[in-house]
């Protein structure tokens, strides 16, 4: 089955898959401080939403491997991982790091309000909690779950050892996260979480294998498709009745899985739910432009979800009704919002910093490019 490109060679359903898991970070991240100042709704749709929208990352993440990145030798992908995961990681916590010495903002993994605090951040982000851009423990993760499919992804030759492996990478980070998570004490670079999320990355390296919606289908096939994948999630996202942890909701970053069957069944059918009404969307320019700049995109969640989410949250609770309605539509107008303030940032990080921001072969006015091959 031939795959659908553009003329710069990539896959739009893949680059509008990212926008629309985008929508729902940001979405998710407003609804999350409404739902801290206990309004009900809000914790619904939190749920619904966590139920599968971090696990589909992980999983694009392996759809979108170039398959011979696992064959490079050994330090050429380590310098791959640091210019273009490491670089963004550190240069979004830093620019976060230095917004907090003028404004005042929501930390609650350390005290800002002492020197000390910011000594444990700086350490903490050191060894893979962005304690200063907390949406950046993907990042963190993802390089975890990118070693561990460098060390052993070249053994998974078929199909059937994919799956395989995923299964028991699935069940043996399940059970080991049921005792090792960032409640019951530091875990480095997120590597125990890395295990369990490794099975929807090997779940993405087996779609892109056998070219799952990578040719051409009819949009009503697409959208049918899509409608059951929502379907699945609706009759199964609060089946799933923990136990979470300090959350009473799937939090990756927590741990918090919940039922070992009902997590990665939901999980799954959320995620193909984005993927084909990504790819019934087409390729729509700017759903594309958003989805290639995703990377950007979740480094400055940060600035929404430390600075401006809370105060948004608290002057909406005073000013409007906490019913289902308004929650959803409050939360749809600051998505927007804060998605459109950041187009103007990704166009000029693109072309004085490109870089600092995941294109480390891009060369630009202020530095060179870090990598030339």
């Amino acid at each position: 089955m031939r795959t659908v490109h553009t003329a710069s060679g990539r896959i739009p359903m893949l680059d509008v898959a990212r926008f629309f898991g985008m929508i729902l970070v940001y979405y998710g991240h407003i609804i999350e401080r409404l739902m801290n100042l206990e309004n009900a709704a809000a914790a619904a749709q939190y749920k619904f939403i966590y139920s599968f929208h971090m696990p589909f990352f992980f999983l694009l993440a392996g759809f979108t491997l170039a398959p011979q990145k696992n064959l490079l030798p050994v330090g050429r992908f380590l310098k791959r991982v640091l210019a273009s995961r490491l670089v963004p990681y550190f240069f979004f916590s830093i620019a976060l790091l230095f917004l907090t010495l003028i404004f005042s903002g929501w930390y609650v993994a350390v005290d800002l309000s002492k020197p000390v605090g910011y000594l444990e951040g700086v350490v903490a982000t050191l060894l893979g909690f962005p304690v200063f851009n907390i949406p950046l423990w993907f990042m963190a993760c993802l390089v975890s779950v990118e070693i561990i499919h460098f060390a052993v992804g070249r053994f998974l030759t078929s199909p059937i050892k994919i799956l395989v492996a995923a299964v028991a990478f699935y069940v043996g980070g399940f059970y080991l996260t049921l005792k090792v998570n960032l409640l019951g004490g530091f875990t480095y670079w997120l590597v125990h979480e890395a295990l369990v999320v490794y099975s929807f990355y090997l779940v993405g390296v087996l779609m892109r294998r056998e070219s799952f919606l990578l040719g051409a289908q009819p949009r009503w096939r697409l959208l049918l498709a899509s409608a059951i994948c929502l379907l699945a999630v609706i009759f199964t996202w609060n089946l799933n009745q923990g136990p979470f942890q300090m959350i009473q909701a799937v939090v990756i970053v927590l741990s918090g899985h919940g039922n070992i069957i009902l997590f990665p069944l939901t999980a799954l059918a959320g995620s193909l739910f984005v993927l084909l009404l990504a790819k019934s969307a087409g390729a729509n320019k700017f759903f594309m432009f958003m989805g290639e700049n995703a990377l950007i995109l979740f480094c400055l969640n940060g600035v929404f979800y430390h600075f401006l989410n809370g105060p948004f949250a608290d002057w909406f609770v005073k000013t409007f009704p906490g019913h289902w309605g308004a929650v959803t539509g409050a939360g749809v107008v600051f998505t927007c919002v804060s998605l459109a303030f950041c187009v103007p940032l990704i166009l000029m990080l693109n072309k004085y910093f490109p870089q600092l921001v995941g294109k480390p072969r891009k060369a630009g006015p202020i530095l060179p490019r870090l990598l030339s091959d």
